[in-house]
């Protein structure tokens, strides 16, 4: 079970400290200052290490006459550790599940994104940083990014890392997600038009989007494997290949509005924080790809 450390409520820049405390400081000024306290101890610690060392090697030579002054200062040295663990206990004035409350977390994140060229969009109660959504959890301490829990925390340190995620190559086969879409089109879009087939050169009915992704997670375990937001960033991905094909040649052609039937809108901001909405698609076999002169085919 994690440990919960509370600290002082975050104050205002310009208010009044209540009391002999120092006001509170946001992640990265916090742990800026431990880094200093802990740095200190460091160096601490490397001369007490150093100071031992020389005493082995005393005591192994046999040079009694230098070991009492020798121990005498090792131990100042172990006494001199204590003082800046304790500074660095003392300035964990920090509370994880009240800063993501209010938004202070979030506002540091937001600003130490910017500096590391990462576009962040807090809409709708949703924040996201293409290609993935971020969900602040306070229990856990963490921040899932994705499917992953980050307990990485630190503003600069998780903009650093959601830009290092954007500049990874896409491993994205069109091809192969145009297949799965079109294996559960079919259907649907049988129901739509009565007269369409698969085989039969011309374009499908529209069929929405979010319930296709809705028979691809219709297990619970799939749903958390494929959330609706990789799943639309793989829209975005495929948006961007408009030649690519199926395997059985048809192209497709993604469209539709809230006006119509089931056509929930599924919206999605770019690395640039463009908005891309998606609410249908239909797949087309041309002329030259379809099979109608077999009559077989034709049928199916």
């Amino acid at each position: 079970m994690p440990v919960l450390v509370r600290f002082p409520r975050l104050l205002p820049m310009d208010a009044e400290p209540t009391d002999a405390r120092p006001l509170a400081r946001g992640l990265e000024d916090t742990l800026a200052a431990l880094d200093t306290y802990l740095s200190d101890a460091e160096r601490r610690a490397a001369a007490l290490l150093k100071a031992t060392r020389r005493l082995r090697r005393a005591a192994s030579e046999g040079t009694l006459a230098s070991l009492p002054a020798a121990i005498a200062a090792a131990e100042e040295d172990a006494a001199r550790i204590g003082k800046p663990l304790a500074d660095a206990a003392a300035a964990l004035g920090y509370d994880v599940a009240e800063a993501f409350a209010s938004g202070a977390w979030l506002d540091e994140l937001a600003a130490a994104a910017k500096a590391a060229g990462v576009v962040l969009v807090r809409r709708d109660g949703r924040v996201t940083a293409y290609p993935v959504a971020l969900r602040l959890d306070a229990r856990a301490q963490g921040v899932r990014v994705g499917r992953r829990l980050e307990r990485r925390i630190r503003p600069s340190f998780l903009a650093a890392q959601l830009k290092a995620m954007q500049q990874r190559p896409e491993r994205f086969n069109a091809r192969q997600f145009l297949d799965r879409l079109f294996r559960l089109y079919e259907s649907k879009a049988r129901a739509e038009d009565p007269a369409w087939r698969p085989n039969r050169p011309g374009q499908g009915p529209l069929v929405p989007l979010a319930e296709l992704h809705d028979d691809l997670t219709v297990l619970p375990a799939a749903a958390a494997d494929y959330p609706q937001e990789e799943f639309v960033a793989d829209l975005l991905r495929l948006d961007r290949q408009p030649d690519a094909t199926g395997s059985q040649g048809h192209r497709f052609e993604l469209g539709g509005s809230t006006g119509r039937k089931g056509g929930k809108r599924l919206t999605l901001f770019d690395e640039a924080g463009e908005q891309h909405d998606y609410y249908a698609i239909r797949f087309i076999l041309e002329a030259s790809r379809g099979r109608a002169d077999d009559p077989a085919a034709a049928a199916r």
